[in-house]
């Protein structure tokens, strides 16, 4: 499986031109992005099932299959299908969580551009990439923020949203509750303490530990649970490098559709609303060798 970057956008390239998918891929580095280059639809559908990525680089015209001699259209507009069929919720602004831009650079292919554009794909960008405008650059830039992926730490918790099920017009369905538990049981091993999610045990790294802790503190504040990055740094994890490396660790032991966090777009974040917070062992806590965990375990306890 490919893995996501802890800090950089991953971009999907499918390109049959070689020559051309180097330069969208020099171009996409300049910006600070990482890619995954495939030329076929085959080879796309297997990372669509087994890899990670933010966003979607479509050109029109390609092979169906890595050994096809001729490239198509109709390659092309069906995988546009395919990805969006797994990925067709949109956020509260009508915008795809994940976005397909499709490129072209043949006048016969304009018919096959407002067909795509009619069947889920976001823009379109002009071969070659100078002409565009907005300039290429710029079109990236806007479709990562319409998709609400501002910090690449964002990403996780969206791609769960957008592979969830949608109501007839594209909106994605959040449960009311999942019936998920985060406890703390607040056992030390060495330079990790437990904890326990969905019933599955997972031991944290000091600096992760005292980032959960912050988090489940601000659910116990109030109910929405909001705190800003600025408070959840924590030496070498710090703001949104923290959720993300937090993140990581934690939402493989969740349910399909279950973000283990919420971000505000403002900078703030939060526990999942999917999650309850289950049992905490402030017994356990007090003798916690980390004065900053017992000082949150206190401040859940009302104790000032």
């Amino acid at each position: 499986m490919v893995k996501y970057k802890n800090d950089h956008h991953t971009v999907l390239v499918v390109e049959d031109d070689l020559e051309m998918a180097e330069e969208v891929k020099d171009l996409l580095r300049s910006m600070g992005h990482e890619t995954l280059h495939v030329s076929s639809r085959e080879e796309a559908l297997d990372l669509l099932d087994n890899g990670q990525f933010c966003f979607v680089l479509l050109d029109l015209q390609i092979k169906p299959a890595a050994e096809s001699i001729k490239p198509q259209v109709l390659a092309g507009q069906t995988l546009l299908g395919e990805i969006r069929s797994r990925y067709p919720c949109r956020n509260q602004d009508d915008q795809h969580y994940l976005q397909i831009a499709v490129m072209s650079g043949y006048a016969k292919e304009r018919s096959d551009v407002i067909k795509s554009l009619r069947n889920g794909a976001d823009d379109f960008i002009v071969k070659p990439l100078w002409e565009n405008n907005p300039s290429f650059g710029e079109k990236i830039v806007q479709a990562l923020a319409n998709s609400g992926r501002h910090d690449h730490a964002d990403c996780p918790g969206i791609m769960q949203y957008a592979r969830r099920s949608c109501t007839a017009n594209g909106q994605a369905v959040t449960p009311a509750t999942s019936g998920v538990q985060l406890s703390i049981t607040g056992e030390v091993q060495g330079k990790r303490t437990g904890i326990e999610m969905d019933g599955k045990q997972i031991p944290l790294p000091d600096a992760q530990f005292i980032l959960l802790m912050r988090l489940v503190a601000a659910r116990f504040r109030n109910d929405q649970g909001w705190i800003h990055k600025d408070d959840l740094g924590s030496r070498d994890a710090e703001g949104f490098k923290g959720i993300s490396n937090l993140n990581t660790a934690i939402q493989p032991f969740l349910p399909p559709g279950v973000p283990f966090y919420e971000n505000d777009k403002k900078g703030s974040y939060r526990i999942g609303s999917g999650i309850e917070i289950g049992q905490v062992d402030h017994g356990r806590l007090a003798q916690h060798g980390l004065r900053e965990v017992i000082r949150l375990s206190l401040e859940m306890q009302g104790v000032s």
